[in-house]
This record gives C-alpha cells, structure tokens and sequence, in this order.
C-alpha cells in the first residue's frame, strides 16, 4: 500500500490556532508524580586514551521532566549523549533506559525501545529530501545506525499528521522538496528536531538544538519544546550553549566540567552557583 508523501499542499497555513495534540500512551505505564526514570545513569566512565572524557557520572532523567545538560566546550556533554545513544562503550558504569539496562545494546536496538536524538553534525540522510527523511522517520527502513536513533524508530502508531504539525508549526512547508545538504544549517537542525519527535519518543535527547538557528526560529523552537513539555509530557534532556533558551525551558540543570559532574539543581540555583559561574556561565549570567 502507498504512503502519501508529505507535500506544500498538506501543510498550509490554518487560520485557527495550531495546538499539538496529546500523545496516546498505550506504549507506556504511566506512573505517579516523581517517580519513574526513564534514564538512569550510574558512575559512567569514558576515556580516550589518557584523556579522561568522563569521569564517574550519575545522572537521572524522570518521566515527563525537561531536563539541561551544560558546561564548557570540552565538558564531555557530546560524550554523555553518545554512551546513552550506544555509540561509545563505557569503560565503567551502567545506563538504564525505562528501567532495563541497556549494556551491551545498539543504537538501533535503543532507538527501538523509545530513545531518539538529534546531534551536533546532523544525523540526516543529507542527499535525501527532508520529505524522504521524514517519510522515513514515519515509517521505518533500512537506515544506519545513527539515523535511526535520530528518529527514535519503534513500532507504533501512524506519525504523519503528526509531522505535518510539526512542520506548519516550524514553517518548513516551502523546503520539503530540498536535499538537507541545500539546507543552512539552523532549517537542517529544525528538520532533525521534527524527524526526531515523529514517533513520540520516550526519551529526546537534544544536542545543542539552537546552534546555527536564527533569532526568530530560535524563538519558535523555544516555544515548541515548551509545549512539547507542557501538553505532551515529553521526557527531554538537552545539551544546550544559549544559556536563554535553556534556562527558560528546562526544569533541572546538570553542569559537567572536565567529564566529572560539577552541580545540579535547578536553574534558577545553577545560575547563582560559584562554582558554575567561575567555570562556565560567567559573572553576567547570574544577573
């Protein structure tokens, strides 16, 4: 049977106002308030060569919290990211996704159970259309391995409407005939959060989502994780640099400094931290 390919046509402009719509859950136990990690990371060690990237990590993310993960370039945020993907082997520790340990699992098999991703470089088909990544992000296929954790492939319910949404709501009705690699880079990025939320992931990991975005699709992806948060219950854990975009969205901040975790709490706590301050955010910051 045919799948339509999302076109122009179908995402055009409505008059009345756009809201997402709530995710069925039929995939997940829903528990109480507080409790239930959907990730769960325990002592995590990475290191290359004599370069220590990691350092005894421990971390949680909780259903249906909004979650930041920050520090310095160097930091080992990426590093984090690609142990819970499956890309980089820990030399110690555990990582639990929804309760299961995943040691030992791929990528593919993480994005399977829930787990999708968006990264620094763009983990798109950059030769295919965004139409084609996205109508492969709504159905599944022969993929590699990071582009089906950037989709957070599983089987489930149908995500086209949900893409069309997705896309009015972005305004990337005009680019869905183009090749990624014509994209610049901040409408790339914007295609990638869009492909990555198609199937309503459990777990969205977001790996510096504004970088090479402009300042008004900036305010717009700012707004859409909001909602996504608030109306949906997303569960999202974000590496993020613009310290106003992400400390208007997230709930609980992690800061890692030279791979060792340097604080944690809330970002109104973060951005008074001396600790932080001197190694990261600057005196400005906590004005």
């Amino acid at each position: 049977m045919s799948v339509p390919v999302l076109n122009s046509a179908s995402t055009a402009k409505s008059s009345t106002p756009l809201r997402l719509v709530p995710a069925r859950r039929h995939w997940r136990r829903r528990l109480p308030p507080g409790r239930g990690r959907v990730l769960d990371v325990s002592g995590v060690s990475v290191a290359f060569g004599a370069v220590k990237a990691l350092d005894e990590v421990t971390l949680e993310v909780r259903e249906g919290s909004f979650v930041g993960l920050i520090g310095p370039n160097g930091a080992g945020k990426t590093t984090f990211f690609n142990v819970v993907s499956g890309f980089v082997t820990p030399s110690s520790g555990r990582v639990r996704l929804g309760g299961h340990c995943v040691d030992g699992w791929t990528p593919a098999r993480r994005g399977r159970a829930g787990l999708a991703r968006t990264f620094q470089n763009i983990g798109l088909d950059k030769q295919a259309t965004v139409a084609d990544n996205l109508k492969v992000a709504r159905q599944g296929g022969s993929i590699g391995d990071e582009l089906r954790v950037t989709l957070g492939l599983r089987h489930g319910e149908s995500s086209e409407y949900r893409a069309e949404v997705l896309i009015e709501r972005l305004e990337l009705a005009d680019v869905l005939d183009e090749p990624v690699n014509r994209l610049p880079t901040g409408t790339a990025k914007l295609v990638e959060l869009v492909a990555a939320l198609c199937r309503r992931p459990r777990l969205l990991l977001l790996d510096e989502p504004a970088s090479g975005v402009g300042a008004q699709e900036r305010a717009k992806l700012g707004a859409l994780l909001r909602d996504l948060h608030r109306d949906e219950g997303t569960t999202i854990l974000m590496i993020e640099h613009d310290m106003a975009l992400a400390m208007s969205t997230v709930e609980y901040v992690y800061v890692l400094d030279f791979g060792t975790l340097l604080a944690e709490g809330p970002p109104e706590v973060i951005r008074k931290d001396p600790r932080v301050i001197e190694a990261y955010l600057g005196k400005a910051a906590s004005k």
